[in-house]
């Protein structure tokens, strides 16, 4: 969440600011009038209750004046209590602020392609299938019955696609753990650590909730993770703090029936294995450059064809401040996929969750959170089958998972 303090000291930068990512900044101006009923609220009960201090070693006051003086401070607490609610409902509303040299724009359409890779492997085929045939064909993939025991939008991995999706996982974990440390945390959270991280309360509707325990499935490692270092004051010098997590992940993706559905493209369940780090402010810049690199360096040794994009302020998110977007391409389905989004949050964690560090003067300082996505098996499992089919129906496994397949060569199950 943003500072509430630059509301009532620099009202006119937030909306600048904020408004570049299409927010109605006519909610800053409605906050900073109830933080200024705040003050006078809080100004009132405090005399109030000076009065009432005061008033207890004062025999001549009536039991009766007690009672009224009593009344009044109940009622300015409970009115106190009603605008601090509604404080927070409009604060947790509001975006995060965009980095400066963050793009402007509206929508998807004005994001920046700002590399794009020059080597990468070559597949001898002239007319490449989409990987849900792939997978059909080599009996390794399996929509329909995933469909019978879930439902729509899961998959269903057997035999070599299930070593696959279990490859793919395992090398990240081994090339993340050379300087992450490596985390299976739970997969269910709480609503307040949904919270810290920003997934509540606005987008509710695409989570997955147990109601009867107030516990929500993960749609990201990102989210226990942070929470981990929810409330925690970091000593000088124990910054930065990197961590690396394997989990299964839940999303609802309400709203997308019938949008790039098919196969591997839009699933509710999926392995991923995310990064999260804590940092200085003013190391942000090079830390976000640092592990884009690290997100990005699995998907050159698998040699997919792929691309960064820096998103605009309008398609990056509630939550981040600069965000880029890995994809790669699916020759069989014909389009780009996001595989990775590596950005970085701010303060706007952090001051959620209480994440503090102490300077070099023993201050205390709201830290800067990270994330990106380390391994998100789908998409790159999509890519790999039609990337690597080969003209007699096989699929060639890339050299650096042999290792973890044990096979060269993805052959139809006999």
């Amino acid at each position: 969440m943003i500072n509430l303090n630059l509301v009532l000291t620099d009202l006119e930068m937030l909306k600048t600011q904020i408004g570049r990512k299409g927010y109605d900044v006519s909610k800053l101006d409605d906050l900073a009038a109830l933080l200024q009923q705040k003050k006078g609220k809080q100004q009132a009960l405090d005399a109030l209750r000076a009065k009432r201090n005061a008033w207890k070693k004062d025999q001549s006051i009536s039991v009766e004046s007690k009672r009224a003086l009593r009344d009044e401070i109940a009622a300015d607490e409970a009115a106190l209590a009603e605008l601090e609610a509604q404080i927070k409902e409009i604060h947790l509303d509001i975006p995060n602020l965009p980095d400066v040299d963050a793009i402007d724009g509206k929508d998807e359409n004005d994001n920046v392609v700002v590399r794009e890779c020059e080597d990468y492997y070559h597949a001898p085929i002239e007319q490449f299938r989409p990987h849900w045939e792939v997978g059909k064909n080599l009996d390794i993939l399996d929509n329909e019955l995933a469909s019978k025991v879930s439902g729509s939008m899961f998959a269903m991995y057997k035999g070599a696609g299930a070593k696959l999706l279990r490859a793919l996982v395992t090398y990240a974990l081994a090339l993340h753990g050379e300087k992450y440390l490596e985390i299976i945390p739970p997969h269910m959270v709480s609503s307040k650590t949904l919270t810290f991280t920003g997934h509540l309360p606005k987008f509710a509707d695409e989570q997955y909730k147990c109601s009867q325990d107030d516990l929500w499935l993960i749609p990201t490692a990102e989210v226990p993770l942070t929470g981990a270092f929810a409330e925690t004051t970091f000593e000088q010098g124990q910054l930065p703090q990197y961590r690396c997590g394997y989990t299964v992940c839940f999303r609802r993706e309400a709203g997308s029936a019938g949008k790039d559905t098919r196969g591997l493209q839009r699933v509710h369940e999926f392995h991923k294995v995310e990064l999260v780090k804590v940092v200085e402010p003013q190391n942000c810049k090079a830390e976000l450059d640092d592990l884009l690199a690290d997100c990005l360096r699995i998907i050159q040794d698998l040699k997919l064809q792929w691309r960064i994009i820096d998103l605009c302020t309008g398609d990056m998110g509630d939550k981040y401040g600069r965000c880029y977007d890995i994809e790669v391409w699916a020759p069989g389905a014909g389009r780009w996929l996001e595989v990775s989004s590596v950005g970085h949050f701010g303060d706007y964690q952090a001051r959620r969750a209480k994440i503090c560090y102490k300077d070099e003067n023993g201050k205390k300082q709201v830290a800067y959170t990270l994330n990106g996505s380390g391994m998100a098996t789908p998409r790159v499992v999509a890519a790999i089958l039609e990337t690597y089919q080969q003209p007699d129906g096989t699929v060639l496994v890339p050299e650096v998972l042999r290792p973890f397949m044990g096979c060269d060569v993805i052959k139809p199950r006999s």
